[in-house]
């Protein structure tokens, strides 16, 4: 009864945040979180570092992951400490990737890219995972078990990409195309339910001039796509089902990555199939056949356990600092700024 309460509050509440953000976050109201003041210049007022909600929305998204990947694998008798030392890792690469990568393919050293970080993740994980279990249980007798570690992972990453996603409907990134230049059949369909971005910093506006205009949801879709994917291998996870529970998420997140690249404006690099889309299908092809491979193993997943450990004291001051962490180093907008004063309101003195 656990698990399916688990999966359908999970659910409702995931689906209720998507559809406020879908609806609010174009607005030119939520992209920019706070500005604070650093120098002042000679006219008396300060220049301002923006803090977005890109930052918040990213840094609650892979917050929420890291936090649901804790409960996956303590659910099957994982050591924290073993599952903390896997996502340090894993954090510890893709942290620093998702701007090498959107440097190396996109030219630009100010942005981000979740994809490119996901995609060095996705190729290193199982024989990392492999690799750590075989050293776990010969140097300190600690068991792992690597099908349903990568089901966590996939289903991990698929919610919080999902969430993540509000924060390119926040910045204005990874913008569809115009319903102007989308074929006849795609303008049809989203003639309806379309994005529209307001407001002079949003990327779709300063990037490609597309401000106030209708564009196809991309990243609407590929929200409602992923939490779809992940609560599939949630489900198909608590009952036992390692492989199917990695795969679903997989082909549905990889699959609908390759094919969203062909509903971007955004620049993907220069070439007609863009990098990103070589990297989804590889990383499809590859995890898919990686996960058929690795023997299947694992206890009944214990859900009272899992939310035990992740509701622990120490847990909770970790996922707090990770927030902080998270927040500060995606939220600082590099491509933004602002003046800021400060003045006496009389009447109030």
């Amino acid at each position: 009864m656990i698990n399916v309460a688990f999966v359908l509050g999970l659910a409702g509440g995931l689906f209720a945040a998507l559809a406020w953000g879908i609806k609010n976050l174009p607005a030119e109201r939520w992209q920019m979180m706070a500005a604070v003041p650093m120098a002042k210049s000679g006219d008396g007022a300060w220049q301002g570092l923006n803090l977005t909600f890109y930052g918040f929305f990213s840094a609650t998204a892979t917050t929420f992951g890291i936090a649901l990947m804790i409960v996956l694998v303590s659910s099957v008798g994982t050591p924290l400490l073993a599952a903390g030392a896997v996502i340090a890792a894993m954090m510890a690469i893709c942290m620093p990737a998702s701007k090498v990568v959107a440097a190396v393919i996109e030219g630009k050293r100010n942005t981000f890219t979740i994809a490119g970080a996901a995609f060095l993740a996705a190729i290193i994980l199982p024989p990392g995972l492999l690799a750590a279990q075989w050293a776990l249980a010969r140097w300190f007798d600690i068991t792992i078990h690597v099908l349903p570690m990568l089901a966590a992972a996939a289903i991990a990453y698929a919610l919080s990409e999902s969430i993540g996603r509000m924060a390119c409907l926040s910045f204005g990134c990874c913008y569809g195309k115009p319903l102007r230049e989308a074929s006849p059949r795609v303008a049809r369909m989203f003639g309806r339910f379309h994005l529209v971005f307001h407001g002079d910093t949003k990327k779709a506006a300063y990037a490609s001039g597309l401000a106030e205009e209708p564009l196809v949801p991309v990243q609407a879709i590929t929200s409602i796509v992923f939490a779809l994917a992940g609560l599939a291998g949630l489900g198909l996870f608590l009952a036992g089902s390692w492989r199917l529970a990695a795969i679903a998420p997989v082909i549905a997140t990889w699959g609908w990555r390759a094919v969203s690249e062909m509903l971007r404006a955004d620049h993907r690099g220069n070439a007609r199939i863009s990098a990103y889309q070589v990297m989804a299908l590889i990383a499809m092809a590859y995890l898919t056949l990686m996960l058929m491979v690795i023997p299947s193993d694992g206890p009944t997943p214990n859900l009272a356990a899992g939310l035990a450990q992740v509701t622990s004291a120490g847990v909770i001051v970790l996922l707090q600092v990770c927030w902080v962490g998270l927040f500060l180093f995606y939220g600082r907008s590099r491509v933004t700024g602002s003046v800021v004063s400060f003045h006496v309101v009389a009447e109030r003195i």
